[in-house]
């Protein structure tokens, strides 16, 4: 018991550990999601140590599960701690009134529960295509599952189109995935979940008009689909939510207007994940951060395994095409943090402060940013937590929870 003890204890104690070496962090990154994800059983956990320790008189076990005890149920706090200023300060002190009482009474009351239960799933429609890329040699086509509010409830008018994540190179649609779909379709919004030309395929322009492809399909088809056309929401994690703040930042903006379209591209809203706002900060603190690694030994099996063109080996560059010094224009020209102004809509910004891979310091930046043109703005930080996190055990995690608690009410102030 006690070689497990001390493993369980040094897991819980990853969310105190926020190393800039990347290499390291990234061999913490599984334990710190875990120690996030399962903070309130490794409180009861270290708390059963430590008294087991307390009867064999085994001072070892006392020390480990205190400690272990304390870290986790620090780690459980500061991820539910109420985070309402920004609302406050972005909607006026009477924010909660506005939302009409009839989104009020479907909202979640408590900010984590042990087990979430999961209301009624809607009809879901899948493979609905909503265009094509013509980037591609073929015109990839592009496919979206749609999440209905379920047979009774009301519909809303709001639509939420949300962006996966995946480093612009991985990943794919599925509406299965997050316990908070259901939680706002049973609120009476539509839920469509989008694929998007992948790199190599497309560049970053090229997927930020595929997600305003996306927009432009269901504002056309919003009298088939009981929406709003002035009630779409973007939301994406991590490369999904950069392309999110890209797409809502840039709305008919003639250089990322897909296909001559003249439908209008804006939207109510958007909400992102820990997407990288400054393209090319990213760039420079992955290259600070991974670079000896990647032109290392393991770089180089990596490129061995999964080919030269992916970002996974070359980072950020590989992505763009080139250095922020070989290719500054085309970094400009991809980070949300350029085009904000007075006209961007209100934002919401989720991101762990111990995140891997996009400092939160730039998304304060941007934050700072919107600020500065009146812009509502809600900055939800989720201290300890990584890259990634609201994805692990999300119907238990505490942290997942409270950030689809507040992600309900900014949605609820946009119907």
């Amino acid at each position: 018991m006690r070689l497990f003890a001390l493993v369980m204890a040094a897991i819980s104690h990853s969310t105190l550990l926020n190393p800039r070496n990347g290499p390291l962090h990234f061999m913490l990154w599984l334990p710190k999601l875990l120690a996030d994800a399962l903070s309130p059983l490794f409180v009861v956990w270290n708390f059963v140590v430590g008294l087991t320790g307390l009867k064999r008189r085994n001072w070892l076990l006392v020390l480990v599960g205190m400690m272990g005890t304390a870290v986790s149920l620090k780690h459980f706090t500061d991820t539910t701690t109420p985070q309402e200023n920004d609302f406050a300060e972005a909607f006026g002190t009477d924010w909660q009134a506005r939302i009409p009482a009839a989104a009020q009474a479907k909202l979640s009351t408590r900010r984590w529960q042990p087990i979430f239960k999961q209301p009624p799933r809607g009809v879901i429609e899948r493979n609905v295509e909503y265009g094509s890329n013509p980037d591609t040699p073929d015109d990839v086509r592009l496919f979206a599952d749609i999440m209905h509010p379920p047979e009774g409830v009301a519909r809303s008018g709001l639509a939420l189109i949300y962006v996966h994540g995946g480093g612009w190179a991985y990943g794919k649609r599925n509406i299965s995935k997050f316990p908070y779909f259901r939680q706002f379709s049973s609120q009476g919004h539509l839920v469509m979940d989008i694929d998007y030309t992948l790199n190599p395929k497309t560049s970053v322009p090229g997927m930020a008009m595929d997600v305003k492809r996306a927009i432009i399909w269901l504002k056309t088809n919003a009298e088939n689909y009981q929406i709003n056309p002035d009630r779409i929401v973007l939301a994406g994690q991590s490369a999904g939510g950069h392309l999110s703040l890209l797409a809502a930042y840039t709305g008919n903006y003639i250089g990322l207007q897909p296909d001559n379209s003249t439908v209008d591209t804006s939207v109510r809203a958007v909400i992102s994940y820990y997407g990288p706002p400054d393209m090319a900060a990213l760039h420079d603190d992955v290259a600070a951060r991974f670079d000896g690694l990647l032109r290392g030994q393991m770089g180089q099996s990596l490129q061995e395994r999964v080919g030269h063109e992916h970002t996974l080996t070359h980072g950020v560059a590989g992505l763009v095409g080139g250095s922020v010094l070989d290719t500054p224009e085309m970094y400009r020209l991809i980070s949300p943090i350029t085009y904000v102004d007075a006209d961007c809509p209100p934002t919401m910004l989720i991101h762990g402060t111990h995140d891997l891979l996009v400092s939160h310091r730039e998304v304060e930046r941007l934050l700072v940013a919107l600020r500065r043109y009146e812009v509502p703005a809600i900055y939800i930080p989720m201290p300890g937590c990584d890259h990634s996190f609201e994805s692990v055990l999300p119907r238990i995690s505490p942290s997942a929870q409270t950030s689809a608690y507040y992600m309900e009410r900014f949605i609820a102030l946009m119907v």
